[in-house]
Order: C-alpha cells, then sequence, then structure tokens
C-alpha cells in the first residue's frame, strides 16, 4: 500500500497530467483513452490542436473506416473543446439523427468520466437529452442528422461534420446528394457564429460529396492548403489513405506502407486491396472514382491475367514511357514520370507486366528505366517527343553506353488532346485485349502501381494526374509499328481462333474452282 509520499507523489503526477490534458489536445486523448496513439492519431490530434488555437478555421481529414476518426475528433474533440469554452456552442452533425444521438452520448460521457480534467466546467441541470445538453457556464453542444435533423435556431462556433454522406445508396443518389450539400450551405452555415470553425471528416463515398464541391476539381488527394472554389474560403486537407501512394505522404510513409499497420495492414485489409474497385479506392484511399468512368469503365478493367502462369517466350516486350515536363519539377504538385512494360502476344492482347512511377530527378527515372530495359528486354522504347527528350536524352545515351544497356527508342510526337490520344488503348480495352495482372498475384510497389492505373483510368480525362494513362496510350498509338508475340509450333490461341487463322483456313479448305 503506497504511503504517504508515495500519495502526494501520484497526486502531483495526477495535477500534472490534468493540467497537461487541458492544454494539449494530444495528451487528453491519451488521457480519457489510456493508450498510446498511432502516427496517423497523433498527426490528427495537431491537426486538432491547430483548430483550436485558430491556425485553422477550416479543415477536411479523410481517413479509412475503423482508423478512430470519429472517436477522435466527433467524440474526444467536441468535449475537449467544450472544457475550454464552456461558454461556446459546439454543433455536431452526422449522416443520421440516431447516429448523431450516439456521438452526442458519448461526449456527455466524457465529460462525465472522472477523468474529465475540468471539474470546474459541469452540465447544466435541466438538460437530459443524449443530442442536447448545456454547461452551467451558458455554452451547449447540439447534435443533428443531416437528413430529417432540425438544425434551425442553434448557435455554433464550433461546426464539427463526421460523415454526412455515408452510405451506398446515399452516396451514389444525385438528390441527395444535393440535399446534403443545399443543407450545408444554407441552414448549417448559417448557425455559424464568433469562430465559426468548421471541420468535416470523411470516408470518401463520392468524389461528388461536400468535399468534393469544395475542393478543386482537379484535388488529387495531397495534403495542404486548398481554396473552395466557390468562395476562395481557405481550407486545410489532411488525406490518409490505407496506404501510402504519394511521395509526399504526410506521415513521411513510404509508397505501399499502410497507415496502422499494427492494427489494419496486410493481414486484415490485405483481401479488400487485392479486389480492389470502387470500394477500395473511395473507402480505403479516398478516391471516390466513379464506378462507371467517363471514357475507361469497370468492364474495360475486367480482363486480367496470372503473372505466375503466363508464357513470356511467346510474348514481344515494349516498354511505354511518359515524362514529367521540366517546368513542372519545382510545382507544389507536380507530374509523375511513369515508365510501363508490356508484354504482346501472337493474338495482339497487351499485358502490362511492370510499372515504375515516381517524381524524382532525372537521373533516378534514368536509372528505373536501365533496370526496366535489363529485366525484361524490351524490342522497342516508345516515349513522347518533347523537351524533356531534348534535354535528357544525351544523359540518357550516355548512362546507356556506360551500363550497356541498349535499346532502340521512338518517340512520337502529340498533336491532338488527350482524349484522342486515348482512342487506341480505348479500342483495346473495348475489345477485352488490355489484360492486367491478378490484383491477387502481385504485391508491393507494383500493386501500388496497378492501383494508380486504374484509379488514372476510371478518372481520366478529368482527374488531376493521367501520366500511367498518357504512358499506355504512346503504346496504343505505337500498335500499326508493332510486331505481334510468337505462337510456338503446333501451339494454338488459349484465346480461340483470330482472323488470321480463320482466314488461313479459309484458303486451304475452299475448292478450287471457287
Amino acid at each position: 500500500m503506497p504511503d504517504g509520499a508515495d500519495l502526494e507523489y501520484l497526486a502531483l503526477l495526477e495535477e500534472e497530467d490534468r493540467r497537461a490534458s487541458q492544454k494539449s489536445f494530444l495528451r487528453y486523448y491519451m488521457r480519457m483513452t489510456g493508450f498510446e496513439p498511432p502516427a496517423h492519431v497523433k498527426l490528427a490530434c495537431r491537426l486538432a490542436q491547430r483548430i483550436e488555437e485558430d491556425v485553422v478555421d477550416r479543415a477536411m481529414v479523410f481517413m479509412p473506416p475503423r482508423h478512430v476518426k470519429t472517436t477522435l475528433f466527433s467524440h474526444l474533440f467536441p468535449s475537449w473543446v467544450i472544457g475550454r469554452h464552456p461558454q461556446s456552442p459546439v454543433m455536431g452533425v452526422a449522416h443520421t439523427d440516431r447516429y448523431a444521438k450516439k456521438i452526442g452520448s458519448k461526449v456527455r460521457g466524457y465529460m462525465r468520466n472522472p477523468a474529465w480534467p475540468w471539474p470546474e466546467v459541469s452540465l447544466s441541470s435541466d438538460t437530459a437529452a443524449k443530442e442536447a445538453f448545456a454547461t452551467a457556464q451558458g455554452g451547449e453542444y447540439n447534435a443533428f442528422g443531416m437528413f430529417g435533423g432540425n438544425q434551425h435556431g442553434n448557435p455554433a462556433e464550433w461546426l464539427i461534420m463526421d460523415d454526412i454522406i455515408k452510405g451506398r445508396k446515399i452516396a451514389m443518389s444525385p438528390h441527395m446528394r444535393d440535399e446534403a450539400w443545399e443543407t450545408y450551405r444554407t441552414d448549417l452555415l448559417s448557425r455559424l457564429q464568433g469562430r465559426r470553425k468548421q471541420l468535416m471528416i470523411f470516408t470518401r463515398w463520392h468524389m461528388d460529396d461536400p468535399a468534393g464541391r469544395i475542393l478543386p476539381i482537379d484535388f488529387d488527394g495531397r495534403t495542404g492548403w486548398y481554396r473552395d472554389r466557390e468562395t476562395g474560403e481557405k481550407w486545410f486537407v489532411l488525406s490518409l489513405p490505407a496506404v501510402a501512394e504519394r511521395d509526399d505522404d504526410p506521415l513521411g510513409r513510404e509508397i505501399g506502407d499502410w497507415l496502422w499497420p499494427e492494427a489494419f495492414g496486410e493481414k486484415e485489409l490485405g483481401g479488400i486491396r487485392k479486389r480492389g474497385g470502387w470500394v477500395w479506392s473511395a473507402l480505403f484511399q479516398q478516391h471516390p472514382s466513379p464506378e462507371e468512368g467517363l471514357m475507361f469503365t469497370a468492364e474495360h478493367l475486367a480482363a486480367r491475367f496470372n503473372p505466375g502462369t503466363l508464357d513470356r517466350t511467346s510474348l514481344q516486350i515494349y516498354i511505354s514511357s511518359d515524362y514529367a515536363t521540366t517546368d513542372e519539377a519545382g510545382a507544389p504538385d507536380p507530374d509523375y514520370t511513369v515508365h510501363m512494360v508490356w508484354g504482346v502476344d501472337p493474338d495482339w492482347n497487351i499485358y502490362l507486366l511492370d510499372g515504375w512511377r515516381g517524381r524524382r530527378e532525372a537521373d533516378k527515372w534514368v536509372r528505373e528505366f536501365l533496370r526496366l530495359v535489363k529485366k525484361w528486354k524490351p524490342i522497342r522504347a516508345v516515349e513522347e517527343q518533347g523537351q524533356i527528350i531534348k534535354s535528357v536524352g544525351p544523359f540518357l545515351k550516355m548512362m546507356m553506353r556506360q551500363q550497356r544497356v541498349f535499346v532502340q527508342r521512338t518517340q512520337i510526337t502529340s498533336s491532338t488532346s488527350k482524349e484522342q490520344r486515348a482512342h487506341s488503348l480505348l479500342g483495346m480495352a473495348s475489345m477485352g485485349k488490355m489484360y492486367l495482372p491478378q490484383r491477387d498475384k502481385i504485391s508491393g510497389e507494383f500493386l501500388s502501381f496497378v492501383d494508380a492505373f486504374e484509379q488514372e483510368l476510371m478518372q481520366f480525362p478529368t482527374g488531376r494526374h493521367d501520366d500511367t494513362v498518357d504512358a499506355a496510350t504512346l503504346l496504343g498509338r505505337f500498335l500499326d509499328r508493332m510486331i505481334e508475340g510468337r505462337r510456338p509450333e503446333g501451339k494454338v490461341s488459349p484465346h480461340g481462333d483470330t482472323l488470321d487463322d480463320l482466314w488461313s483456313r479459309h484458303d486451304e479448305e475452299r475448292p478450287e474452282d471457287w
């Protein structure tokens, strides 16, 4: 049993922790949960701190399901704000009234917890509702559902919106998305006063959600400052995909690293990732591409192959490259340089075998190009004619000579729009002749590369980035000069008779006097 000195020491530690929790949201999180937060939660806590310190007035947070975003921003943050500002009105908004009541109950529960570090702040005795209560100091908390909630008459200095578009049915309904947008613009914004803080927390179900209508049309998931494209107001966006896909990841992760590997890594989410599609792209990577793209659809991406069983001896190998232009190198969100390795079989089917995508200086992408040439030994490299080739071409030639890596390079000049240049590739995909690797048969950087390619295809031509599509269309534009693969003697096509097969058989079987 602790003696008097120990008890006094423990009391001092408790008082120190209580005071620290009043000032630091991170310390408050640790005090109220009893857990050491993972890296992404620490980063989110810093953003919450900046909001309270008036460094940030409007913020959006995009995170995958079950990654603590609701606990952090809808439960803990309001209870911390009320403790620090007991006279301020706080409003919480969810997708339904029922869920809003659950959120309000959690906020109230934290405030009644003995560990809550503001014993001098108390709830008003005449408030019993879970979703609405007041402090004895004059502040209040109100929670509403986006659809059907009554937000009228309740002021707010702090407006916290949590997944106000949630569920496939609501997300896919233009009417419901319009209703949510009008509720936000007319009802919720009219409630703001004083500090006028806004915090939107999303798992992105649709690109046309309220966040999508505020952010620039070409928003591509980069964390940073943006302006409302209608009002010009500044928003800070913290975007945390389940798997890192950018060199400028806000946590400093390497491409392919999981957001919370201890809880939701390959074992827990690997199956969802390998299935890919809209669920993975939207809910987990925060890229809500349309289920049916403007040019390329999910059906165009359906043809798949197993890299482990593909007969590579029958393929002719090509590499296509799209280079980021030099004047974009210093931009805040520059384009990518992309190399794609393709195999062409005897039936003119094309297979994506390998790829690299990165924002690097010329020496890096030249090394990657040479690595892929060494590995795959393509018979031709296809690239776009442009200033980058003129400036880096001599360096590339020198490196090829030094490393004794040789491939014939062909430049293609572009004089039409991106959409027109993509028609050859679209034609191949429409005929089921563009094969992508089965997602459950690849991993690591190549799986991340395929993720990016599929996402860009579905968003083309309106997406922020289309570098992998540009690299792929170069191959499509080179089709008339390509050599098909070699079919081993006596082996028939796995895809059935080709037009040449049918024509040859017709010549052999027709009567002589025909």
